[in-house]
């Protein structure tokens, strides 16, 4: 988390995990569009973290509604986010962090406190639609700060995680990899033994 102590500047202090579960993300239908339901496992890894009120923004396209977002933490605390009213946010999100065309912030405020939720959560998030498509994936970006910092001018923490089109979750394939080696087999050296040319006979 960002504080008024901490150098400028972004650091990837969350760790986003999907949740190993069946059925994860899935993909309800809504209407002719699918959405993309996903549960993950998020850790703040920031040593230091005081209470305050703070900001959070996610990268979405600009089609898409955030129709779920979750924040549980320690004994299944729910971080209260409220919808931020202020388009400066999203302003100084896409001067710090970038926003295509095609793309929006959606910004929410929320009172932390690490002594309630701890620094492991778990997290839902419901896209809808969801513009991908089904062979390809989605970076997915969340940034978070303090209300009284700048994105652009400040420090922030951020974290990101894939969603897969509907046809790209199987196992991945590591091009990189070398085959494995064939193994040939040992040459074994068949040794010559000289033969001992025989004495004459030695005459009597």
């Amino acid at each position: 988390m960002a504080g008024a102590n901490f150098v400028k500047g972004g650091r990837r202090d969350i760790r986003i995990d999907k949740k190993a579960m069946a059925n994860n993300p899935a993909y309800p239908p809504s209407g002719a569009r699918k959405k993309i339901y996903k549960q993950s496992e998020a850790q703040l890894k920031s040593m230091i973290t005081p209470p305050g009120r703070i900001k959070v923004g996610v990268r979405v396209k600009g089609t898409e509604s955030v129709e779920q977002l979750e924040i549980v933490g320690r004994g299944g605390n729910v971080l209260a986010l409220t919808p931020a009213v202020d388009p400066g946010i999203a302003a100084d999100l896409g001067t710090a962090l970038g926003v295509a065309a095609d793309e929006k912030w959606v910004t929410y405020r929320a009172d932390w406190d690490p002594a309630t939720f701890g620094r492991r959560f778990d997290t839902k998030l419901t896209l809808n639609p969801f513009e991908c498509h089904p062979n390809g994936v989605r970076v997915f970006t969340i940034a978070i700060t303090y209300d009284a910092l700048s994105f652009t001018s400040d420090h922030y923490v951020y974290g990101v995680s894939v969603l897969p089109g509907e046809n790209s979750q199987g196992l991945p394939i590591d091009v990189g990899a070398a085959a494995p080696a064939k193994k040939t087999a040992k040459k074994t050296s068949k040794k010559k033994t000289a033969k001992k040319a025989a004495r004459p006979k030695k005459r009597k």
